[in-house]
C-alpha cells in the first residue's frame, strides 16, 4: 500500500518561483509516474491526519508551525533542506549594513554555537528524514545543526529529459540570437546577475539573461539594466516547461551562472543536458554535479567571470557532460529514491 503524502512549502514560494519550486513540482510529477499521487497541502481545506507523511521543501522558518503540528500528531516529517550556508553568502546579503551584520551573526552562530536553538534547527530536529541535494550540503546539516547522519538521505537534484532534445530554431527565429552566453534565473542579489552583467558588458559575444526580477529587490534589476552594455539582452521570464526556454538552452553556446551559491543550480543542469558548456560558481555543491566538465569562477571576481566565460565560448562543445547528466540526474531515478524513503518512513499499518 502506497503512503499518503502531502507536499508543503512556505506561503510565498510561488510568488517568485525558482529552482526549489521546480524541484517540488517535478518530484510530484515523477512520483505520479511511479504510481504515487501526492497532494499539494492546502491549509484551508486539508487535515494533517489525512496523511502519513508531510514532505516540506526548503528550510524556511515559515514552514515550522505546520511541521510542529504534524510532529505532534504523529505524522512523519520529511524535509528537502535546499540550503547552503557560508560566510560569503552572508556577507553579500542585500540591504543596509544592519541586514548584513545580522546575516553574519546568524552564520557565526551556526559555525561556533550549533547547539543554540533556532526555527531552522527545530525544523531539522522534528524531521524524521532530511533530504539534502549533495554530500557537501549533508555535511553542513551535521556541522551547523547537529543532525545525526542516520536521519540524512542524499537525494540528487534532477533534470527533465526533454532538455536533451531541445530545438534551437524557435529561440533563434524569435530573438535573432545564437551561440551566445546565457544566464537563466530569478534576477536577485543571490544570483549575482549584476556581477555577471558588469563582467560581460562590452564583450564581442552576446550575453542573454532570462528571468523575471524578484519584486522584493526592485532596485537590483534597475542596476543590472543600467550596467548593461549593447551586447547584453534581457529577455524576461520564460515558463519552465516552455519550448522557448528549452530552445534558449539549445541555441546558446555557453551557460554562465556566477551566483553566490548553488545547490547545485537546476538551470545549469538543464543547460548542460541541452549541450551547453558550463561556467558556474565555485560556491556550493556545484563540483559534485559537474566535476571536470565545467569551469568554476569566483563570483566576486569580474575578470575571472569574463575570462572563463569567453574562454569556454572559444572551445568546441563536449558531449561528456550531457551524457553524465542524463545517466546520473534524471527525475525517474530521483523519484524512485524518494519513493523508497517514503516506504521506509511511513507508519506500518
Amino acid at each position: 500500500m502506497m503512503p499518503r503524502v502531502a507536499f508543503y512549502v512556505y506561503p510565498t514560494a510561488f510568488q517568485n518561483p525558482g529552482g526549489g519550486e521546480v524541484q517540488l513540482l517535478k518530484t510530484r510529477e515523477y512520483l505520479a509516474k511511479a504510481g504515487l499521487e501526492v497532494k499539494l497541502f492546502d491549509p484551508w481545506t486539508d487535515k494533517l491526519d489525512s496523511f502519513d507523511i508531510l514532505h516540506t521543501f526548503g528550510s524556511v522558518k515559515d514552514c515550522l508551525p505546520v511541521m510542529e503540528l504534524a510532529h505532534q500528531r504523529g505524522i512523519k516529517n520529511i524535509l528537502s533542506t535546499i540550503c547552503w550556508y557560508n560566510w560569503r553568502s552572508a556577507w553579500e546579503t542585500p540591504g543596509f549594513w544592519a541586514a548584513r551584520a545580522a546575516a553574519l551573526g546568524r552564520h557565526a552562530g551556526k559555525v561556533f554555537l550549533p547547539f543554540i536553538p533556532s526555527p531552522r534547527k527545530r525544523m531539522m530536529e522534528i524531521s524524521d528524514v532530511l533530504m539534502p541535494n549533495s554530500e557537501s550540503e549533508a555535511g553542513q546539516l551535521e556541522r551547523f545543526f547537529r543532525v545525526p547522519r542516520s536521519r540524512i538521505v542524499i537525494i540528487p537534484n534532477a533534470v527533465d529529459a526533454a532538455f536533451a532534445n531541445a530545438d534551437p530554431v524557435p529561440f533563434i527565429e524569435k530573438f535573432g540570437l545564437r551561440d551566445f552566453v546565457l544566464c537563466v534565473g530569478r534576477i536577485e542579489p543571490r544570483k549575482n546577475q549584476l556581477g555577471m552583467v558588469r563582467a560581460m558588458s562590452g564583450a564581442k559575444v552576446p550575453f542573454v539573461l532570462i528571468g523575471d526580477p524578484v519584486s522584493t529587490y526592485p532596485g537590483y534589476y534597475q542596476a543590472c539594466r543600467k550596467a548593461a552594455g549593447p551586447n547584453v539582452h534581457f529577455i524576461g521570464g520564460l515558463p519552465h516547461g516552455s519550448e522557448l526556454l528549452r530552445s534558449a538552452y539549445a541555441a546558446c553556446d555557453t551557460f554562465l551562472l556566477a551566483s553566490w551559491l548553488e545547490t547545485p543550480g537546476l538551470a545549469a543542469l538543464e543547460a548542460g543536458l541541452a549541450g551547453a558548456k558550463i561556467v558556474i560558481t565555485r560556491e556550493g555543491a556545484t563540483r559534485e554535479y559537474f566535476g571536470e566538465f565545467a569551469s568554476y569562477v569566483d563570483p566576486a571576481d569580474r575578470r575571472d567571470i569574463r575570462s572563463k566565460a569567453l574562454a569556454a565560448h572559444e572551445k568546441p562543445k563536449d558531449t561528456r557532460l550531457k551524457a553524465q547528466i542524463s545517466e546520473r540526474f534524471s527525475w525517474n531515478i530521483t523519484a524512485r529514491k524518494i519513493l523508497e524513503v517514503y516506504q521506509r518512513t511511513a507508519p506500518k499499518t
